[in-house]
């Protein structure tokens, strides 16, 4: 139970965390934003850029784990008492196939232009709308929300991957067409980056280089659950009669 107690406190203080950093957002954006072409462009597609669908990937998922929890809470007096397989599996998919590896991905990319030019991801106008705490919650607190579920949740590695994989190819796909889209409707790229790199070669590589990420840290899960869960090695017989056996001094 303790394990139970401990997922379901990161659960809390997730859905805490995020709704909170919603509702102070959106009075920060009111109170200092001002009526630029970037500021108003910005908050007009807010919810298509993929920081977004991954902070509220998260929130769901805490919502529903949280919910999962308490029903083993609750019924942890009856020998045996599974959640049904289609919940748990859901439950499996959603995190490993998209809330792993997009908040990992989110992380990684972000800071790691932000630190060579941030311009190419988050352009100083955003200030204005995107406080540092908040900018920290959505891109930083995101990795220690998913290492908290890896720690405290033992998992086993599925037998094939190719249902978590095609729905994070899924996922993926659907993004790039709504990112594509945006610029066909509007005009702009959801990130200034692609801007510079659309109509090279480079365009391609860099959309390429960032969903191999997405893959490579989905499978980098696997075995660092198994590391963190591992159950001790069991001394043989032949080992413990060995360490029975008196030093000879």
């Amino acid at each position: 139970m303790r394990l139970v107690n401990m997922r379901m406190g990161g659960y809390i203080a997730t859905i805490f965390m995020h709704v909170s950093n919603i509702v102070f957002m959106a009075w920060y954006s009111k109170r200092n934003a001002g009526n630029s072409k970037e500021v108003l462009q910005f908050k007009s597609l807010e919810y298509r850029f993929f920081t977004t669908w991954t902070f509220i990937l998260q929130l769901a998922y805490a919502v529903y784990a949280l919910a999962c929890e308490y029903f083993i809470l609750k019924n942890a007096k009856k020998k045996d008492y599974k959640l049904p397989s289609p919940i748990t599996e859901f439950r499996e998919i959603l995190f490993a196939g998209l809330v792993w590896p997009c908040s990992i991905v989110v992380f990684t990319v972000f800071w790691g232009l932000y630190n060579y030019d941030r311009s190419l991801i988050f352009p100083k106008f955003l200030d204005e709308v995107i406080p540092p705490i908040s900018n920290h919650v959505i891109h930083t607190m995101i990795v220690p929300v998913v290492l908290w579920e890896v720690m405290f949740r033992p998992r086993q590695e599925p037998e094939t991957h190719a249902r978590n994989v095609m729905q994070l190819t899924l996922h993926l796909c659907v993004y790039v067409s709504v990112m594509y889209f945006t610029y066909i409707e509007r005009g702009v790229w959801l990130y200034p980056i692609f801007r510079k790199l659309f109509g090279t070669v480079y365009f391609f590589i860099a959309l390429a280089a960032i969903g191999l990420m997405f893959y490579a840290f989905y499978y980098i899960q696997w075995p660092l659950t198994k590391m963190l869960h591992a159950p001790p090695k069991r001394m043989t017989l032949d080992q413990s009669r060995l360490e029975s056996i008196p030093a000879v001094t």
